[in-house]
């Protein structure tokens, strides 16, 4: 079961396959990553999988995941010190209750309300950006609108200066590929360029970034330099790649599943084209890592102290216990369940956001464009990682 993380170019829908025979093969199947590190991926149900990422046994420390993969990297050989940026000790690698001081310095940035006054920037930047699109031509709509547009209001709520923001999405999609000898001097360049953007003059105070920079609790409590670059890494790696992705994988559901025309015609449709998309085909494989702080039972195999685990998450949501037809994409389902976001404490913070970003984004698409086609000649190709399945490119011509 390498190619649950690794094994060349897949076809669209190829991991799918993948995914759900590992499931039915077992709960556990060992992987290595192309540095030489080993883990364990899992492959369960919905329900199990809920289960596992509410498991306090399965840590998310990151002091605890850095020790244990520089362990293994020593014993390959290898002289590297530090680790890739989403390593830090953010909210996402982080227990409580350390994890829950670190979450309720951000989530007034994210919430419900908080996200909905973001809505008509966010419609000005889709129509812009789409406003550029020509029509009858063959675009890759991958590099024209799916990548861009998560980075343009990104770049607006954490205050990131608009001239800096291209190289900042060249920088996260090098440091996300699967080739160590370039992934890690990205992540180093990309620590540098936020250490100089928070300790600089040139932070907007009135952004996200120049708020957490400045927030203190009712205690006196205030974020450290470490920690302010470990949440930068993770909004801005969040924000940016798990967006791009579910806007390209919405477009390319629609269009693969003959919805494309419905959706023009009614709108309400498109929040379940999104809602589908996240349960059968998600833009994020697995949940980031875990470690095991004690033995651990998953399905019925015991997991040893100190095993470090990526709990995949297209396999539960298409599970079949979980859905008839799981393996179908379909508008009428009653429950949509899955756990592409997560699922408990660390629920994904920016969950509204992208939900928000690809529903604008499919409904002025489809409004503008109601004869878009796919013009590949075959489905596309997915470049997948351990966390990651993201289209390379998404071929269309846009049609009135």
């Amino acid at each position: 079961m390498s190619n649950l993380l690794t094994g060349g170019d897949l076809r669209a829908r190829e991991h799918h396959r993948i995914e759900d025979d590992a499931r039915e093969e077992g709960p556990l199947h060992a992987v290595t990553l192309p540095n030489g590190v080993k883990m364990q991926v899992v492959t369960v149900g919905l329900e199990l999988t809920r289960q596992l990422l509410t498991d306090q046994r399965l840590s998310k420390d990151s002091a605890r995941l850095q020790r244990e993969i520089k362990r293994q990297l020593a014993e390959l050989g290898s002289t590297q010190e530090n680790l890739a940026g989403l390593f830090g000790p953010s909210m996402l690698n982080s227990d409580n209750p350390q994890h829950a001081r670190l979450r309720a310095l951000a989530v007034r940035a994210f919430n419900g309300r908080a996200v909905q006054r973001m809505a008509p920037s966010i419609e000005a930047i889709s129509s812009e950006l789409i406003g550029r699109l020509p029509e009858g031509v063959e675009i890759d709509l991958v590099r024209e609108l799916a990548v861009p547009m998560p980075m343009h209001v990104i770049g607006e709520v954490l205050g990131l200066p608009a001239r800096d923001r291209a190289q900042v999405r060249v920088l996260i999609e090098t440091m996300m590929s699967m080739e160590p000898e370039v992934s890690q001097p990205a992540s180093d360049e990309l620590a540098g360029y936020f250490h100089s953007l928070l300790t600089g003059n040139g932070l907007d105070a009135g952004s996200l970034f120049g708020a957490l920079a400045t927030a203190v609790d009712d205690e006196g409590d205030h974020l450290s330099h470490d920690e302010l670059m470990a949440m930068a890494f993770l909004l801005v790696v969040a924000g940016h790649e798990t967006s791009a992705s579910l806007i390209a994988n919405v477009v390319h559901d629609a269009l693969d599943n003959g919805l494309w025309e419905k959706a023009a015609n009614d709108p309400e449709l498109v929040p379940r084209l999104v809602e589908e998309t996240l349960r059968h085909n998600p833009p994020v494989r697995s949940a980031t890592h875990r470690i095991a702080v004690e033995p651990v039972e998953i399905g019925g195999v015991v997991v040893p102290e100190g095993t470090l685990l990526l709990i995949n998450l297209g396999a539960a949501g298409r599970c079949p216990r979980a859905h008839a037809q799981a393996g179908e994409y379909r508008l009428d389902r009653e429950t949509t369940g899955h756990a592409t976001f997560g699922h408990g404490p660390h629920f994904c913070l920016g969950s509204a956001l992208a939900r928000l970003e690809t529903e604008t984004v499919l409904r002025q698409l489809t409004s503008r464009f109601p004869r878009t086609t796919y013009a590949g000649a075959e489905q596309p190709e997915v470049t997948h990682n351990d966390i990651m399945a993201s289209l390379k490119s998404l071929p269309v011509v846009l049609g009135r």
